[in-house]
């Protein structure tokens, strides 16, 4: 029995024995082609994601190309309905959309938009390019601008042929007439296949889609490769696929046989979605190559793996193999540790099997963790690394080590660590146990961490200084994502509205606030998109919670994002509600002292002999507050102040002797403790020469005193409002003599008011600036108000002065007494002007001028040429296959190129001559003051030979040449289109014999 079951247990060993090489093998293939399988998964899901992305780039740039032709037209809108109100509503749709007109400035007029002028009743009156001539007077749209004032576009799509499902996006604008009132409309059409028609900044392939949809996605145009098509819902909804993009969309219906990813991008504003599809098959090409390459080498793996078992199981190398494959896969994992972003270590515990663990040996240490250690990897390894390094025992990092090992358990953590004297820094390492140790990632994150914690500490000191003003402080977004939503509430808010910002933030103004709430309103927000300008409103009443109100003054305040919009409104408020309050209380009591005013002045008390009060009558009453039996007796002495009361004996011993009465101010303390000033006069009751009593009779003159008072106040309040304005204050009289000026006007003449005053005006400015003032002087004698713009260079500089005189009547209003001067600098406002005026001409990228810069010198120039007859030239020229390098390197370093490209124009060209870029690659240069023809054909063959050297451009060499126009111009018709048509001509012939040259008129 026991020799069977030494034989049984020989046959399982040696069976076991020849199964284990074959079975481990079978594991190696089932693993290795699940791993193949899961590469080829994340491979097709990279390749895809990437598909998307790119998909999401093209709709974007779609998208930012939508909204600025949009934005253009807009703008094209807006000019025609300036000049419609200066014209008085004369101004042709034929000579705003001409060549080189007002439309030309900001679209090209050759894009022949359909166009209409509406008038009041909503009938066609100008229309082009096929436009009709349908009354559109109950068209909502048209409804909607006749009764609004406001001056935004109306931005809709509009079906033209319900046959072909062919539309139109609308742009109307309302026309006013010169006093605002309202005149029609304009109304543009924009076929959408313009944004998506030969658009060359994107590439989709011949397969892929452009797509422009409404924002409802019941219209939609598009073009698939060279096809252009327009069509009713095609039903786009968004992925909801795990780890999808947001802007990732699926098509309801398909457009045709060929699979593509979508990807949308909102156009803001103007209710219109871009979408773009790229061919699934072309996204998805990387990962049919990789997969074929997986498959084929997992097959060879495969095989290779079978023949090396076989090869194995029958020689004797199979020891020398699986040491070598050991070596490779430990190269391997040190390749893989030397390349990590992470110090990686491996450290055995010591002494090994101790129950107490005293140090860590370092087993292996890839150079970035040497690094962090400051000491050379040769250096590390073999060592007790707390024996070489002690400082590092007072991080606390053995304890943690020996936790992990103890335990068993991984840790992830950061950590702050600082030795000796060395700043502090920041560390994120992994802890994972080993059987005999442990294993630690570490990577310094110091940069990251002190930059997180400069970022909580600008915050929170932001945060802090909001919260603790004294004025309420309100945001609210007007982003149309998340329009009216309430983005900060500080804590002076909370106290006065009753609504905390836990309540508030994060939340939109109707769902928080009841209608017309003080701090959030619809009709607030309306104003600043229409005009967004600081806005003030002194006075502005809030309900509580509690039913109670207070009084608010606000300033909104509009906060831009980076393209110009409104992206927030600051609302800046401060409770005036105590203030105002006091404002009412001091408007009663000034009231009442006006009714005490207008009542009888005279209190009047009767006494004996000894001065015992008999009588007293209402008015005194009311004086002093005393009742009549309060009165009584020595009763009515108790309203004078104490040392004013002494004086009383003394009054009754003068009149005794005397026959005028006693009279005397004194001062008075009513029953309420308010103080009076009364004038007191006491007369003595003589009846046969003998006195009998005594009259007393108390006029309170407080009334008067404080209006004295108070008329002396509000005369140094006005000087001190009038000398603290900057605009230069002064008063005129009917003889032109100056009777009042404020410190500014003080300021202005150098001296101080008295010696101004009494000075005529020709007096104080002199007899040439008097001759040209005297007919706006005149003017304003003759009772109307004058304004106008006064140049001054006395100071050494030119200033501009505007200039207001107000007539003053008199009280019957029939004659004029004088006139109020009003002086303000409004120089900053001209040079501002001046300066927005010219950046209107510069081409943003180049910084040449643009279109409008072009035609504003080549109209200078030609008129120079005519009235001095020199000779002038036009160049027309632009960039030889400049598509081929937008579409071999990318937009950018085509942009690039065109900054280059006109820096090398500007160094080829005389000082005295114009360049500008009119758009594209296309290019003008105007030379003037010619002496001969020869001369420009030199400097365009100049210009042509520059061209030809490379340009270097971030790393890429582009090689262009230049094609040139050239005609002249002298003493001939003011006709610029004609001119610029003949250069035009002249650069198609240079294209036409090669390029890279020049062609110039006979």
């Amino acid at each position: 029995m026991t020799g069977s079951a030494s034989t049984i247990s020989t046959s399982v060993r040696r069976l076991l024995q020849v199964a284990l090489l074959p079975a481990f093998a079978l594991a190696l293939l089932v693993a290795m082609w699940i791993a193949v399988s899961v590469q080829l998964r994340l491979e097709r899901a990279a390749s895809r994601n990437e598909g998307v992305a790119h998909s999401q780039q093209l709709a974007r740039v779609l998208s930012e190309h939508v909204a600025h032709v949009l934005r253009q037209s807009d703008h094209a809108t807006q000019l025609f309905s300036l000049k419609h109100e200066e014209s008085g509503g004369a101004f042709p749709l034929a000579a705003f959309a001409r060549q080189g007109g007002l439309l030309d400035s900001v679209l090209p007029a050759r894009l022949e938009l359909p166009m209409a002028v509406l008038d009041r009743n909503g009938e066609v009156t100008d229309a082009l390019h096929g436009f009709g001539r349908a009354p559109l007077g109950q068209e909502a749209f048209f409804q909607s601008l006749a009764a609004g004032g406001g001056n935004a576009p109306l931005v809709s799509a509009v079906v033209v042929d319900s046959g072909t499902g062919h539309w139109n996006i609308r742009v109307a604008r309302r026309l006013n007439q010169r006093g605002g009132q309202f005149d029609g409309a304009l109304v543009m059409l924009i076929d959408p296949n313009l944004f998506i028609d030969d658009y060359d900044r994107i590439d989709v392939g011949e397969r892929g889609a452009q797509i422009l949809t409404t924002r409802d996605g019941l219209l939609s145009a598009g073009r698939i490769g060279e096809r252009l098509f327009s069509s009713g819902p095609l039903g786009f909804r968004p992925r909801r696929a795990a780890g999808a993009s947001s802007d990732e969309v699926l098509a309801g219906r398909p457009l045709d046989a060929t699979a593509r990813l979508y990807s949308q991008a909102p156009v803001p504003r103007y209710g219109l979605t871009a979408v773009v599809g790229i061919e699934r098959a072309v996204a998805l090409e990387r990962y049919r190559r990789h997969r074929i390459q997986y498959l084929g080498v997992a097959g060879v793996a495969s095989l290779m793996i079978a023949a090396i078992v076989a090869l194995l199981m029958r020689q004797s190398t199979e020891l020398r193999a699986s040491n070598e494959a050991a070596r490779k896969a430990q190269a391997t994992l040190r390749a893989a540790a030397d390349g990590s972003f992470d110090g990686v270590l491996i450290m055995q515990a010591w002494p090994p099997g101790a129950d107490t663990v005293q140090d860590f040996v370092i087993v292996d240490i890839n150079d970035r963790g040497a690094a962090l250690f400051r000491r050379p990897r040769s250096a590390l390894i073999g060592q007790r690394a707390f024996e070489l390094l002690p400082r590092y025992r007072e991080t606390g990092f053995f304890e943690r080590y020996v936790e992990v090992f103890r335990g068993g358990r991984p840790v992830e953590e950061e950590a702050q660590i600082r030795l000796d004297q060395d700043a502090p820094r920041w560390i994120h390492h992994q802890i994972v146990p080993l059987d005999d140790g442990v294993a630690v990632t570490s990577r310094d994150i110091t940069a990251r961490k002190l930059a997180e914690i400069d970022i909580h500490n600008s915050r929170s000191f932001l945060q802090s200084l909001v919260d603790h003003l004294p004025l309420l402080i309100a945001v609210r977004s007007m982003r149309d994502d998340s329009h009216g939503v309430i983005m900060a509430w500080n804590k002076a808010a909370e106290a006065a509205t009753g609504y905390s910002a836990a309540h508030v933030v994060g939340s939109k103004c109707s769902d928080v606030f009841p209608p017309d709430f003080a701090l959030c309103r619809s009709a607030d927000d309306q104003l600043m998109l229409a005009n967004p300008t600081v806005h003030e409103d002194p006075e502005r009443a809030l309900v509580s919670p509690d039913g109670g109100t207070r009084y608010l003054r606000t300033i909104s305040v509009p906060l831009f994002d980076d393209g110009g919009r409104v992206e927030f409104i600051l609302c800046i408020a401060e409770d005036i509600t105590v203030r105002r309050e006091q404002e009412q209380n001091l408007r009663t009591n000034e009231a009442h002292l006006a009714a005490v005013t207008n009542a009888s002045p005279m209190g009047i008390v009767r006494t004996d002999v000894r001065g015992n009060c008999i009588y007293v009558n209402r008015r005194f009453q009311t004086i002093t507050g005393l009742t009549r039996d309060q009165s009584l007796g020595l009763g009515w002495l108790a309203a004078f102040v104490e040392n004013e009361r002494a004086h009383m004996p003394a009054a009754f011993e003068h009149q005794r002797s005397h026959e005028e009465p006693f009279e005397r101010v004194t001062r008075c303390r009513r029953t309420d403790g308010a103080m009076l000033w009364v004038s007191t006069k006491i007369a003595a009751i003589r009846i046969g020469g003998r006195i009998e009593g005594f009259i007393g009779s108390m006029d309170d003159i407080t009334v008067l005193r404080d209006a004295e008072l108070a008329m002396r106040e509000s005369e140094a309040r006005l000087r001190t409002i009038a000398d603290t304005l900057p605009t230069m204050v002064a008063y005129i009289d009917a003889g032109l003599v100056y009777r009042f000026h404020n410190r500014a006007y003080d300021r202005e003449f150098g001296r101080d008011g008295i010696a101004v005053l009494s000075m005529t005006v020709q007096d104080t400015i002199g007899s040439e600036r008097y001759a040209a003032l005297l007919p706006y002087l005149q003017r304003a004698l003759a009772g109307e108000t004058v304004t106008f713009e006064e140049q001054d260079g006395q100071e050494g500089f030119e200033r501009t002065l505007e200039v207001t005189y107000i007539p003053q009547r008199s009280d019957d209003g029939r004659t004029v007494i004088g006139f109020h001067v009003m002086r303000q600098d409004i120089t900053p406002q001209k040079r501002e002007k001046k300066r927005l005026l010219k950046l209107a001409q510069i081409d943003p990228l180049t910084g040449l001028a643009n279109r409008a810069g072009f035609l504003h010198k080549l109209g200078d120039a030609m008129r120079a040429s005519i009235d001095d007859g020199s000779l002038m030239a036009l160049m027309y020229l632009d960039i030889d296959h400049f598509k081929r390098v937008n579409d071999t390197y990318g937009h950018q370093v085509g942009d690039d190129l065109l900054t280059a490209f006109s820096a090398r124009l500007a160094q080829a060209l005389r000082a005295s001559d114009s360049v500008a870029r009119l758009g594209g690659d296309e290019f003008t240069v105007i030379a003037e003051s010619l002496g001969r023809r020869e001369d420009a054909d030199h400097l365009a063959a100049k210009i042509v030979a520059a061209m030809q050297a490379p340009f270097e451009l971030d790393g890429v060499t582009v090689s262009i040449s230049a094609s040139i126009g050239l005609t002249y111009f002298c003493r001939g018709a003011f006709d610029p289109d004609g001119l610029i048509k003949e250069a035009d001509r002249l650069l198609y012939q240079a294209k036409d014999g090669g390029r890279n040259t020049w062609r110039s008129a006979s």
